[in-house]
């Protein structure tokens, strides 16, 4: 067909409009994914666990000028229930999806969708707890002890996964002349009416139904029940599910005994709750506290005497171990390799020399706190270091030779008999430096009836750098102490320190810290299995050890003679070094004496009563080894690779450690007090009745309860402690008790040892 003129213009006309409409035909140039923003899913109206969202989830992507971007990979991640699909692609809106089943676990469940190379978009919902499936009672059948004897029942409405569901419950007794109900809401207590009977509780939640069983026990000690017949001083010892009931037999005149439950879950913080109940088969018993043995309280050498900061052992000890452990290997690896001297401002000290070194107690590897110290003395074991601004009128050079040899003859001997070589990573002839300085005052703020004596911080023996990497720039590496010094006219913080008093805690200070300094150099650069230091409850109850080891050593005295208060009071010089070396360990017993419902030998901490305890059932342990007590020390000390804290002292002292401690906890009681006792169950070291009451104003401080003849009585204990119950038995009868763990059977952690004291 021919084309006028005027349609040929129209042509060409369209065709330059559609150019210019249409440009590139490719359209804008679209960049890669910049951007990726949730499009729709998040924060949906609250569902229950495990149902699919009704909307999908979905996300958006875009290029750097907010274009969308099509073909991008999307990778989808939960780890609270699943996803349809574990990637997916976006479309030509750049939006891409994935369909989601929430997990089973109410609350807030969170997805992910990620591109490659841009930060992630995170999906949060909050899941719902579903209908209730089930309740869940606190225990299916409960057992109670007789009248009056109660349990709080928790009946716990949950959906099919568990989760508490809404509303809450009702429990009733099928028998109410049994078990009354006292309801609460999601639960009641049941109280027993009655003995030896049995009843159903019916717990209701909603249209679900749940019954359980209360079991009230008969009383305890009927005829044909078992019995022990005991002379005073005999033990007998229940454990487990045989201890649920116990029954001795009261001699013509009567008989008096202390039942002594004890628990070792060696969980850690573990608490068992015991109900006992009599069931009116005993009566009361003498209360023994007023039969402990008194004696003249000690004198001490100053008035109020001060008492050492354990706060700040406790903190530094803890601290130590938390902070320096990671670095060991590195440490090692430097000084196995031939580092020689990790580092020491005076290559070979002499009388005069200054040294820098860092006296933050703090910070272990950074912001040293430099101060300069002068060498005063240089002893065949000790570098004697005196910080040069430390308070006028304090110790001589005399005086700083004669804490150097103190150190070569007494303390260094011992000390490494028992527990080994210290290590010389600063290479001066295995010297150890004793930095009296101000620093250590300092610690103490002003107006504390404390202070702190001194202390070794395992930081020191680190080298400062390994190559080119840091290892703790702040270490002194030198095996060191850190040591009070005298203050007569209290320009620090207002503390007066006489040097009487400084001189007599020092040499204690330094039995003590020099175990800490030779257990951590050894377990970092001898014992070369070892990747951590030793647990804190053990390094300070060896510490605590090395103390004792050094007043046996001064005064000519040793273990298994059974020491006295008036042993201690026999000379000048023997009360001297039980007042340097001995006193505060017979405190930090007395702590755990006062309590020993919750306190352990092996609790995981450092607090005073747990170094209390530790301390005495070492001494109790290595007593009942038998063998030359050095080795014990000396493996415990140097254990093998991966051997710390309980393991360690079962390997050392028996498999049976938890029967050691037991007979300990009742020789604490016994020893020196009941008559005919047999020797697990005595301190063969010393009259603790006696050296114990020595440092507590005349009194022997373990506590003893009655245990109720009429009601249920009620003793919690923690993992490794004990309670002490006194009860009678009239004559020509059997008497005794029953023991639940509140409710249900007693665990095989559990023990009673039953001692006949009159």
């Amino acid at each position: 067909m021919r084309l006028t003129f005027g349609s040929q213009v129209l042509l060409v006309v369209a065709v330059v409009v559609l150019m210019t409409a249409c440009g590139d035909a490719s359209g804008p140039k679209i960049g890669p994914p910049e951007t990726v923003v949730p499009a729709s899913g998040d924060s949906q109206v609250a569902p229950p666990v495990g149902d699919k969202l009704p909307l999908p989830l979905a996300v958006r992507v875009t290029d750097a000028q907010g274009h969308n971007v099509s073909g991008a990979e999307v990778v989808w991640s939960t780890s609270h229930g699943s996803l349809s699909a574990t990637t997916s692609v976006t479309n030509v809106d750049g939006l891409a999806s994935v369909e989601w089943t929430l997990g089973p676990l109410a609350g807030i469940q969170t997805a992910i969708g990620t591109v490659s190379g841009i930060s992630p978009v995170t999906f949060t919902q909050h899941a719902v707890a579903g209908p209730v499936s089930q309740i869940i009672l606190t225990r299916d059948t409960v057992e109670l002890l007789g009248i009056g004897d109660s349990f709080r029942m928790n009946a716990r409405p949950v959906d099919k996964f568990g989760n508490t569901a809404a509303g809450g419950s009702t429990i009733e007794a099928a028998d109410t002349s049994i078990v009354t109900v006292a309801g609460f809401n999601g639960g009641a207590f049941l109280t027993a009416r009655i003995s030896n009977a049995m009843t159903t509780i019916r717990a209701t939640a909603g249209s679900i139904v749940k019954l359980g069983t209360v079991i009230v026990l008969p009383p305890p000690c009927q005829s044909g029940s078992s019995s022990f017949n005991l002379a005073v001083g005999e033990i007998a010892t229940l454990s487990g599910a045989a201890a649920s009931e116990f029954c001795v037999q009261g001699v013509p005149g009567g008989a008096e005994f202390t039942a002594i439950p004890f628990y070792s879950g060696q969980a850690g913080g573990a608490l068992l709750r015991l109900s006992i109940s009599t069931g009116s088969t005993t009566i009361d018993a003498s209360p023994t506290r007023l039969l402990a043995t008194r004696v003249q309280s000690l004198r001490t050498r100053s008035s109020p005497r001060l008492q050492r900061d354990e706060m700040f052992e406790k903190d530094l000890r803890e601290r130590s171990r938390r902070e320096m452990t990671p670095r060991i290997p590195l440490a090692r690896q430097f000084r196995q390799q031939g580092g020689g001297r990790f580092s020491l401002s005076v290559q070979a000290p002499q009388v005069g020399d200054l040294m820098q070194l860092n006296t933050n107690a703090s910070n272990p590897c950074t912001n040293a706190r430099i101060r300069t110290g002068r060498v005063v003395a240089i002893t065949n074991r000790a570098v004697v270091v005196s910080d040069t601004t430390n308070p006028a009128n304090g110790f001589t050079e005399a005086d700083f030779q004669g804490f150097g040899v103190t150190f070569d003859t007494l303390i260094y001997p011992v000390d490494t008999h028992n527990f080994g070589e210290p290590t010389d990573i600063d290479n001066n002839e295995k010297r150890v430096l004793l930095f009296f300085t101000r620093a250590v005052n300092e610690l103490t703020p002003p107006g504390l009836n404390s202070y702190v004596g001194g202390y070794f911080y395992s930081r020191d023996l680190f080298p400062k750098t390994v190559g080119t990497l840091e290892a703790c720039a702040a270490s002194n590496a030198a095996e060191m102490f850190y040591l009070l010094v005298p203050d007569p006219a209290g320009v620090i913080n207002q503390n007066v320190r006489t040097t009487d008093f400084v001189r007599t805690v020092t040499a204690g200070i330094l039995a003590h810290e020099f175990q800490h300094l030779i257990n951590a150099s050894r377990h970092m650069y001898v014992n070369l299995g070892s990747s951590d230091f030793e647990e804190g409850f053990l390094d300070e109850g060896l510490s605590h050890i090395a103390e004792e080891l050094v007043f046996y050593s001064t005064t000519g005295l040793a273990a298994k003679q059974n020491i006295s208060a008036s042993v201690l009071q026999s000379s000048q010089r023997i009360s001297d070094a039980f007042d340097t070396f001995g006193a505060s360990n017979m405190r930090r017993y007395r702590e755990f004496l006062i309590n020993p419902l919750i306190n352990s030998p092996y609790a995981n901490n450092t607090n005073i009563t747990t170094r209390g305890a530790i301390w005495a059932f070492l001494r109790y342990a290595a007593d009942r080894r038998g063998e030359s007590e050095s080795s014990a020390w000396f493996q415990l000390a140097n254990p093998p690779a991966g051997s710390h804290g309980i393991q360690n002292l079962t390997r050392v002292f028996s498999v049976e450690l938890t029967t050691w401690v037991r007979d300990w906890a009742v020789a604490n009681y016994a020893d020196d007090f009941i008559a005919g006792v047999a020797p697990p169950a005595t301190h063969p070291s010393w009259n603790f009745r006696s050296t114990v009451a020595f440092v507590n104003q005349g009194n022997f401080p373990l506590g003893t309860e009655p245990l109720d003849n009429v009601s249920i009585t009620s003793v919690n204990i923690g993992d490794g402690s004990s309670a002490y119950l006194r009860f009678g038995v009239p004559s020509g009868t059997i008497g005794g008790g029953r023991i639940t763990a509140r409710g249900s059977p007693l665990p095989a952690g559990f023990s009673l040892s039953i001692l006949r004291t009159k």
